[in-house]
């Protein structure tokens, strides 16, 4: 049953993803529990950005820069498939937006989520992750009723589904399952350490930067591209590298299916040599098929709320997955102050998605166009074109004044 004392809420967070462990630290107020379905011993994936929209909400949250041993982003370099550099431009972000665009190794992001929403030194109450705890279904969304693979049912005043591209919560929310959509392209990924790069200056430096700093660098083809950027204070370089799913028959949208070392190189044969010198240092890579879904009519119904990609899969090449996550977790922390009481959750739940829909399925938008970079004949464009609005975001409470949304008074 919804909790009867009003002076703070029972959440249930499907998920102990990035999503679900920033809902958990922006709802310290309440009384959070994170069911996971794996024993999380450690998140799995590569790399990941986080813009300074992101990094904006997350370092008020008490990120620990020092924690996470992530470059900053300094620059942007496009060349195409042929090395030549169609364009370089410096990145200001601290400047322009207020905090740093942090390029992170995923594990490491994870960590530092994770102990933001269970450290004893935050505000409010430590969140508690219940792990092995797999939820079957939302058995009714409109009480709020989780049930778990082993039966158990727990009830809570509000359910955060942070539950992924196959979210359970999803389902309940729409009435139906949802199959998120082929985009037609895979992406191998690949971390490589530094010494496997050594033999080739030029790859060495996409790795180290330059004077100005790091960056991130990509490889432009008609229909395909090689994305690298550093982690892990320059220890590893990330790649992603996007192909025709033609090319990769074996992807599936799984996260951690291993690739084929020699058919990602031969994707990118036509490349130059320092793009495929980078593809034959990868010691190893995984290989995702890359899927999206178009926007949802809802993200809400009764005490069930959509966050990150259940409520907007989105393609990578915003960059903005994680970023997004963020955004949705920090406008839940405002939409429920502490006192909310329990009667409220509902129509609370309906103005979270009022102030993040637009936003959100705006950046899938932008995701989605020139994904791939410009066709035979067409201009190049300048990959960073919609910077300004993907981090120029300053939280729910400043996009809530912008949009004349009216926020609960005690928010």
């Amino acid at each position: 049953m919804p909790n009867a004392d009003s002076s703070q809420l029972d959440v249930l967070i499907i998920g102990a993803g990035i999503a679900g462990l920033a809902a958990a630290t922006a709802l310290r107020h309440h009384n959070v529990t994170i069911l996971e379905q794996s024993r999380l011993k450690e998140e799995v994936g590569a790399a990941i950005h986080l813009g300074p929209n992101a990094a904006k909400i997350a370092m008020e949250w008490g990120l620990d820069l020092n924690n996470l041993n992530s470059p900053e982003t300094q620059w942007y370099h496009e060349l195409g498939h042929d090395g030549r550099t169609h364009f370089k431009i410096p990145i200001f972000a601290r400047k322009e937006f207020g905090a740093p665009w942090l390029l992170n190794h995923r594990v490491d992001l994870h960590n530092e989520l994770r102990r933001l929403a269970t450290t004893e030194d935050g505000p409010g109450k430590p969140a508690v992750i219940r792990t092995a705890s797999r939820v079957a279904e939302v058995q009714d969304a409109e009480t709020g009723k989780v049930t778990l693979a082993d039966g158990e049912v727990l009830s809570a005043d509000v359910i955060v589904a942070a539950d992924g591209i196959h979210s359970i919560g999803r389902t309940a929310v729409l009435g139906q399952k949802l199959v998120a959509n082929r985009s037609g392209h895979s992406a191998y990924r690949a971390l490589i350490p530094r010494e496997r790069l050594l033999e080739n200056p030029r790859a060495l430096a996409i790795l180290d930067g330059d004077e100005k700093g790091m960056g991130l660098t990509t490889f432009m083809g008609s229909d395909r591209r090689l994305v690298a950027y550093p982690c892990r204070k320059g220890t590893l370089l990330n790649i992603v590298a996007i192909v025709p799913d033609s090319e990769a028959e074996s992807s599936t949208e799984e996260w951690q299916v291993l690739g084929d070392p020699e058919k990602l190189l031969d994707s990118f044969k036509d490349f130059c040599e320092d793009a495929k010198f980078i593809l034959r240092a990868a010691p190893g890579c995984n290989l995702w098929q890359l899927r999206e879904q178009d926007p949802l009519p809802t993200w809400t119904k009764g005490r069930v709320i959509l966050i990150g990609d259940a409520a907007h899969a989105m393609l990578p090449h915003q960059g903005q997955g994680g970023g997004q996550a963020i955004e949705d977790a920090e406008a839940l922390g405002v939409v429920f102050p502490p006192s909310t009481p329990s009667s409220a959750v509902p129509e609370r739940l309906e103005l979270a998605q009022k102030l993040r829909y637009e936003r959100a399925t705006r950046i899938q938008s932008y995701s989605r166009e020139k994904a791939l970079g410009p066709k035979p004949g067409e201009k190049v464009v300048n990959a960073q074109e919609h910077a300004h609005y993907n981090f120029g975001y300053a939280g729910a409470r400043d996009w809530a004044a912008k949009q004349n949304i009216e926020l609960p008074a005690s928010a």
